[in-house]
């Protein structure tokens, strides 16, 4: 029998779990990484986590995402996620286009996105909620990250990667991280990692343009301006600095253990650490932090072997029904991590599956 998940965890969480298990309550915090596509390989996992597992728990949970990792988490936190994760991702993989992909049409397929799973009541439950205090990130964009020209993001872009060779600490001159945010988290997300951190509290006037620009992706989509209560400025895809965030960049986890639903058995800080293999996130820097992703042998059973990927618009170019039923099918394939998931929970085989973050 195929082994669908593998669990891997930090220092203190690994010695918690192996001692006492996993419980809802538990957890303080769950985090959503950027990724795009790739995100429907763990549909099942969010629907299984979201819509059963802490169903029953009163108390309060941080929700932080980017890019993809916020849309997934404001569909978490309404009142039916499982519906509510549902809508997204079919409203995600029926995505097509016509002809030439450009910026404009990008940007509208992105806005009936978020018109399909987040309607205006769904604002107000999750700026009213009594147990999730969601979270998404963007960057404020600095130099010619921030010009409208196609060409000179790419110049930006070129830049940035150049810095990335010596480290993070080198796009400090490129962007700044701001945190969108409502009710009152149980960590104090203020950034630990010498990046100049903004807060700004989520309205229902703010809610859509914050969450828009957490996934506009320079180039290919236009950054977000005029955001109510921000600072000025053009706002892009969060992913850029936490492509897949590293909960101890942004706060001390003094409380609770970070759920981390993941598509990938490692963390990737910053978008461009992609291309740096030897920049890896170490089990220290995620010690309170449980990461569930799928298995290499789950990854192998999906069409192609292969998890879902943006690319693949210019793969199946002119072929949408493939590309359609290839990511339906990984979707429908991801229900499988959550059943496993909610099976190891109930049983408690979690203590003996879990393994070290080294």
């Amino acid at each position: 029998m195929m082994t669908a998940l593998k669990l891997f965890a930090g220092p203190r969480a690994y010695a918690q779990i192996r001692h006492h298990g996993l419980a809802p309550n538990d957890v303080s915090a769950v985090f959503g990484a950027s990724g795009a596509a790739k995100w429907l390989t763990i549909y099942g996992l969010d629907r299984a986590i979201f819509g059963d597992w802490l169903a029953s728990t009163s108390h309060p949970v941080d929700l932080f995402g980017t890019s993809v990792g916020a849309f997934k988490l404001a569909a978490a936190a309404q009142r039916d996620p499982a519906a509510a994760l549902a809508v997204l991702a079919q409203a995600y993989i029926t995505q097509q286009y016509v002809g030439s992909v450009t910026a404009a049409q990008i940007a509208l397929e992105t806005r009936r996105i978020l018109t399909a799973f987040l309607p205006v009541e769904a604002v107000t439950d999750i700026l009213q909620s009594p147990r999730y205090n969601y979270h998404c990130a963007s960057v404020r964009c600095l130099g010619m990250l921030a010009d409208s020209r196609p060409a000179a993001q790419k110049v930006a872009m070129l830049k940035a990667f150049l810095l990335a060779l010596g480290g993070r600490k080198f796009h400090q001159r490129t962007f700044e991280r701001v945190i969108f945010h409502s009710g009152t988290a149980v960590h104090d997300y203020a950034g630990r990692d010498g990046f100049v951190t903004r807060r700004v509290a989520l309205t229902p006037d703010n809610f859509v343009p914050a969450i828009l620009s957490s996934g506009s992706i320079p180039v290919l989509m236009p950054g977000v301006t005029d955001i109510a209560g921000a600072p000025g400025g053009v706002y892009r895809d969060g992913g850029l600095l936490d492509y897949h965030a590293v909960p101890t960049n942004l706060a001390e986890i003094q409380q609770g253990l970070v759920l981390y639903p993941h598509f990938y058995p490692h963390i990737k800080e910053g978008w461009f650490d992609k291309f740096a293999p030897w920049r890896k996130v170490t089990g220290r820097q995620l010690d309170d932090t449980l990461v569930v992703c799928p298995s290499a042998e789950f990854v192998k059973s999906l069409p192609g072997g292969v998890i879902p990927d943006r690319r693949d618009f210019s793969k199946f170019q002119g072929d949408d029904a493939q590309r359609i039923r290839r990511w339906s099918q990984a979707r429908d394939q991801s229900l499988l991590l959550g059943e496993e998931f909610l099976q190891l929970a109930r049983t408690g085989d979690i203590a003996g599956r879990v393994e070290l973050l080294s």
